[in-house]
Formats: C-alpha cells, structure tokens, sequence
C-alpha cells in the first residue's frame, strides 16, 4: 500500500541529461577534439622554445558533427583579426590563446574552401613579400629627393 508521501514522490517527473561535452577533458564524438587542443599545446610550446609554426587543415581531419565548431569555440577569440581579398575572402582570427590562429578562406562564391589553425606569431599571409618590399623602397628612393 503506497503512502501519501510516496504517491506524491512518484508524481514528479525526472529528467536526466547526458553532461555537456567538454573537450578539454576529453569530450568529443571523434575523440579528435582533445588530441586537438594537446597537439596545438605542443605546437606552443616548441614556437617558444624555437621559434617552429605549426598549420593545421582542420579539413582534412575526421571531426565529427559539430566538433569544428566546438574547437573553435573552445580555443576562443582574440584581440587581433584580419581580412583580405584576393580570388575570394581570407580571415585571419587570433584565438583566444595569443599564438594560435584561425585562418578561413572562402571561395569566389562565398563557401567555405578551406579552415586552418595556425600557431604562430604572426600568420605568413600578413608577412609582406621580399620582391614587393624591395619594389617599395625603390619607388620611395625615386620619391625622396636627397
């Protein structure tokens, strides 16, 4: 025989939910996601110690759904950003971890073509071109009148 407290304890309704995932403990579908964010710790510390970039073609990997986005969620937003265009958009996003990029390019038509993580100090594409420098100098030394 079920007691008014029991009767009333059946009643209420419980929920479970799976925890959200977290991919600094290990969270992920792919199990991608933590070897990731250990991969890109390696690449920062060796950038300290000499000075090696490290590209990596998030692409190319076997993420699961929604794992790029959990990534670049994970690794954050920075304070510096820059855009370009040439044969379609290029972003470059510093993370939220000074060091780490997030580079994406986009085709002529506006679609995602490509999306790397790059750690490094600055990303080569903002690195000007010897050729281009050394064309600059000469029109300024043809400008300045000594």
């Amino acid at each position: 025989m079920a007691t008014d407290a029991s009767r009333r304890l059946a009643s209420i309704a419980i929920v479970t939910e799976a925890p959200t995932a977290n991919p600094l403990r290990g969270d992920s579908a792919s199990g991608n996601l933590p070897l990731l964010l250990r991969e890109i710790r390696h690449a920062l510390e060796r950038l300290l110690e000499d000075g090696a970039t490290h590209v990596i073609d998030l692409r190319a990997l076997p993420l699961g759904p929604g794992e790029e986005e959990r990534l670049l969620e994970t690794l954050g937003t920075g304070e510096l950003a820059a855009s370009f265009d040439a044969l379609g958009r290029t972003e470059l996003q510093e993370c939220g971890f000074p060091g780490v990029w997030r580079v994406t390019h986009w085709s002529t038509a506006g679609e995602v073509s490509g999306r790397f993580i790059e750690v490094t100090f600055a990303p080569a594409l903002l690195a000007s071109d010897r050729e281009d420098v050394q064309a600059g100098l000469l029109r300024l030394s043809a400008d300045i009148v000594d």
